[in-house]
């Protein structure tokens, strides 16, 4: 979204609902003819990223834009169920998997490739989860400060996992619709939860990655903080979320970079409960 007081150059609106219109009408102006949404209007190779996040931000009334979105993603998902960051990238898959599926779950689309998809999630997991790295996270390597025993999932295969394909993992499991092995989506949807938690900053909120480095805590981000959030949402209350709340809604206060804000809502437009889009 475009905000106009953070760009003089966008048409100011003084309406909730007038500022919806122009924030849709942007994306749609925006959605390439193959269906996908690039990272900046200079460029036109569609990403998987801006296009879920557009697809999740189109109301349902925008049923064209939303079949060509939902068809692009379709299209570009890699023959083991994952998908890449860029359309032909990334065989061996990538960690907007959960992002792009989640934004499917949404659209109720569901079938073969959805059912690959989640697959793919349920294979897929941080390298601190074999023994190998275990140990050495145990003995050798003490720089950074998590249970290797609490995964989730990484950006890329064969590395670390990370908090935001992990909250993006989490989401697409959750709000799966009709799939199988329901006891290894339960367990998997509950280590990454268990990870979250394990390497969430000091003082509340998330960083990219680990909470303590070196013994110094890491300053939260406001995006890692609120998609975390938003994965745990129907989880039971703690300190970990209570504290991640209050870090995230006075960060807010002073957050004024386009790329950092976390969403935005009103009476008239919520945030979307996934179950009921």
């Amino acid at each position: 979204m475009t905000i106009w007081w953070f760009s003089p150059r966008t048409q100011r609106v003084r309406h909730t609902q007038q500022l919806n219109h122009v924030c849709v009408q942007g994306l749609i102006d925006r959605q390439l003819p193959e269906g996908g949404w690039p990272f900046s209007s200079h460029t036109t190779q569609s990403a998987i990223e801006p296009t879920a996040l557009a697809l999740l931000a189109l109301p349902s009334s925008s049923v064209r834009e939303r079949d060509t979105a939902v068809r692009f993603l379709l299209r570009t998902q890699n023959a083991n169920g994952s998908w890449p960051a860029f359309s032909g990238d990334d065989a061996g898959g990538s960690g907007l998997t959960g992002l792009a599926l989640f934004a499917l779950n949404c659209c109720r689309a569901q079938g073969m490739m959805t059912n690959r998809a989640v697959r793919w999630l349920l294979e897929s997991r941080g390298r601190e989860s074999h023994w190998l790295w275990k140990w050495k996270f145990r003995t050798s390597d003490r720089h950074v400060r998590f249970d290797p025993d609490k995964f989730g999932w990484p950006w890329m295969p064969e590395t670390a996992s990370w908090v935001v394909p992990t909250a993006y993992s989490i989401l697409a499991l959750k709000y799966a619709r009709g799939i199988s092995q329901q006891d290894l989506v339960h367990l998997r949807i509950r280590g990454g939860v268990e990870m979250l938690y394990d390497r969430v900053c000091p003082a509340g909120g998330w960083n990219a990655g680990n909470g303590v480095v070196y013994g110094f805590p890491l300053a939260p981000h406001p995006d890692a903080t609120a998609l975390a959030l938003l994965s745990l949402l129907n989880e039971p209350p703690n300190h970990f979320i209570t504290s991640s709340l209050d870090w995230l809604e006075r960060r807010a206060e002073t957050c004024f970079a386009r790329g950092a804000l976390p969403g935005l809502s009103s009476p008239s437009m919520p945030l979307c409960d996934p179950r009921n889009c």
